[in-house]
């Protein structure tokens, strides 16, 4: 009796190894291009975070402060020095506040920081005009985001803040 071998010889394993190889190589680029995509949106995630609550602070500040970088006349004096050319306010450059002794406005604006991800939040003010008419109670605020010690904001929120308040009690219904 013949004694018959079966199995693979030695050029179809090394066939199957080299292929196997492509394909895991590119799964793991195809999974490390993943990784950097989810990192990057959660990282643009958080500063739409931080750009939002930094508006939002700055709108309560600017009704409700009596002192600080928000007060509504300081913001309304740092925009009129904007300038206006071709029908547009040309944008101031974007500020960091000095919040003093507020630890609310130090954790928004000097020490951002999620997730052990630091970032800056500047922030400048324009006019508004409506009508060609500058509103002295409305300002345009801008807030920018900037991945920390980077030039280039990874986000921006452009918003309005007023000084108005409603005053007026409601008519009774009888």
């Amino acid at each position: 009796m013949p004694n018959k071998q079966a199995g693979f010889s030695l050029i179809e394993v090394l066939v199957s190894i080299t292929i196997l190889s492509i394909i895991s190589v590119s799964l793991i680029s195809i999974f490390s291009q993943s990784l950097a995509a989810s990192r990057d949106s959660t990282k643009l995630t958080f500063a739409n975070y931080l750009a939002k609550n930094a508006a939002s602070y700055i709108e309560r500040e600017a009704v409700e402060a009596e002192s600080g970088p928000f007060v509504f006349n300081d913001l309304k004096t740092k925009a009129q020095q904007a300038t206006y050319q071709n029908g547009a306010f040309v944008m101031p450059t974007p500020n960091t506040p000095s919040c003093g002794v507020s630890a609310i406005c130090d954790s928004i604006f000097n020490d951002a920081e999620i997730n052990n991800l630091p970032f800056d939040v500047k922030f400048s003010v324009t006019p508004r005009k409506i009508n060609g008419q500058t509103d002295p109670n409305l300002l345009d605020l801008y807030v920018y985001v900037y991945p920390d010690g980077q030039s280039e904001p990874i986000t921006s929120l452009k918003g309005s803040i007023t000084n108005a308040t409603l005053n007026q009690s409601f008519p009774s219904t009888k």
